[in-house]
C-alpha cells in the first residue's frame, strides 16, 4: 500500500517536514512524484531500524562479590543530575 507524506507523518506522529528530512537523508525510501509516495513496507523497515532493544538489568554484584560497573551513559546522567541538584540547592549569593 502506498502512503502520502502527510499520512506517514500522522502515523509517526510528527510533521510532514520531518518525513521530508527522513526522505532526503536517505533513511526512508520513497517513490518520487507529486505527491511523494512511501510504501508501507518501507515505513515498517524504517521503524524496525530505529527501534531500541531493552537492555538487560545490571546486577548489583557478581557472584565474586565485586560490584558491577554501570553503563557509561547511565553514570554520566547520574553525575549530571547530582551536579544540577547541587547547584539548585546552593543559596543565591550576591542578591
Amino acid at each position: 500500500m502506498l502512503l502520502t507524506q502527510d499520512e506517514v507523518a500522522k502515523r509517526l506522529r510528527c510533521s510532514p517536514q520531518k518525513v521530508k528530512r527522513l526522505r532526503i537523508s536517505g533513511q526512508l525510501a520513497y517513490v518520487p512524484g507529486r505527491p511523494v509516495l512511501i510504501e508501507e513496507a518501507d515505513l515498517e523497515k524504517y521503524l524496525e531500524g530505529i527501534k531500541r532493544q531493552a537492555k538487560p538489568a545490571i546486577p548489583q554484584k557478581e557472584k565474586s562479590g565485586k560490584p558491577v560497573l554501570e553503563d557509561a551513559g547511565v553514570l554520566a546522567r547520574r553525575i549530571w543530575l547530582a551536579r544540577r541538584n547541587f547547584q539548585l540547592s546552593k543559596p543565591n549569593r550576591g542578591n
